[in-house]
């Protein structure tokens, strides 16, 4: 059973190798051109920043790929335009070859139609001895020899000039062909750097956005963890026990919409909550039942709303256009504590929603179901 097995590993390796390597390429060019053409069609304003982050990386490995093709194109068109100044270098030649020759064969025939072959005899006739006879005949003898040397060659060098031609032709073809491929190629190469600039340009003002709210966030952060630690509920826990730092605290969605920046570390800083992108206006719940502790301006946070629930667990809600719960008040889960809006240090109306233990941040989606 083993020995099968071997001979049908063996046997798929030779299948496999025996795959023309170009349907491998094609396909791994046509996994290429699909990314490229989806990385093209981001919209920059509606796609988050991974989004458009990774679009900018697609269209970069692209360029880089596309630049090489093309100077690939060239060079190959290039030398289909030397191969073809080359051949016709060669036809020329061979036609100035072949018009000499027509000249020497017109001499032969004019001398043939002047000197019929009948004269020979005559010319042995005329000769005074048998040894001068014999040096006319051998005259004769190379005379004619030359003659069909001449027609000879003029027969080869006009199958030559046939093929020369043919090959001329062809090879002109060949070379139009590259000259428009090398074209294509750098018309592909010129959309995916128009691409690249539009979705980098989008991707730098994104850039310099993020980094001017996440530093204005981060000049409250020690305000922020002070507050909490010092108003946080004392003995109180969410279900009875405490909030482990990465585990489901049974929250929901405080907002409707897409999370267009996660937590983390990116660019540099660190986005220590959510933003969820919900259109001005629209309501945001408690994703938790909890006490408020905080509900007012906060620096870049603008208006912001945070709620201790107990066991050193505490969520934040900022950029509210409005408030509509109170510091001191309790709320209940789904209870509506305000209105998304874009005050503080925003670029555009969203809920930036934070999960924080003991006043440390946390990342949301650990929470959230």
């Amino acid at each position: 059973m083993a020995k099968t097995r071997y001979h049908a590993l063996v046997l798929i390796v030779m299948l496999v190798s025996a795959l023309p390597a170009r349907a491998f390429a094609d396909s791994t060019d046509e996994v290429r051109a699909k990314k490229l053409a989806a990385a093209a069609k981001i919209d920059a304003l509606k796609a988050d920043d991974l989004q458009l982050e990774a679009a900018v990386r697609t269209l970069d490995a692209g360029i880089a790929v596309q630049s090489n093709e093309t100077d690939a194109a060239k060079q190959a068109a290039r030398a289909a335009d030397t191969a073809v100044d080359t051949a016709a270098g060669r036809l020329k030649a061979t036609e100035l070859r072949m018009g000499d020759l027509k000249s020497k064969a017109s001499a032969v025939a004019v001398q043939a139609y002047i000197h019929p072959g009948a004269d020979s005899f005559i010319e042995l006739m005329k000769a005074r001895d048998l040894a001068e006879a014999s040096r006319r005949q051998t005259l004769m003898s190379q005379v004619v020899q030359v003659d069909r040397d001449v027609l000879g060659q003029l027969r080869a060098v006009r199958q030559d000039q046939q093929a020369q031609q043919a090959n001329l032709l062809v090879l002109r073809d060949q070379a139009q062909s590259r000259k428009k491929e090398a074209s294509d190629k750098l018309g592909e190469l010129q959309t995916l750097r128009a691409n690249q600039v539009r979705l980098k340009s989008a991707l730098d003002v994104r850039i310099q956005e993020y980094q001017f709210e996440v530093e204005a966030l981060s000049r409250e952060e020690a305000n922020i963890q002070g507050l909490i630690r010092s108003r946080e509920l004392s003995g109180a826990s969410v279900d009875g026990r405490p909030v482990p730092a990465k585990s489901s605290a049974g929250l929901i969605w405080p907002a409707s919409g897409p999370v267009s920046s996660p937590f983390g570390y990116r660019w540099g800083a660190l986005h220590a909550g959510i933003d969820i992108d919900s259109g001005y206006g629209a309501t945001i719940i408690a994703a938790k039942a909890g006490t408020v502790i905080s509900a007012g301006w906060n620096g870049g946070y603008g208006n912001c709303v945070i709620i201790d629930h107990g066991g050193s667990f505490s969520t934040l809600y900022a950029h509210q256009s409005r408030m509509v719960v109170g510091q001191g008040e309790s709320v209940r889960q789904g209870q509506v504590i305000g209105y998304v809006g874009g005050t503080g240090n925003v670029t555009g109306p969203h809920l930036h929603f934070e999960t924080r233990v003991g006043g440390e941040p946390r990342n949301p989606m650990n929470y959230l179901p």
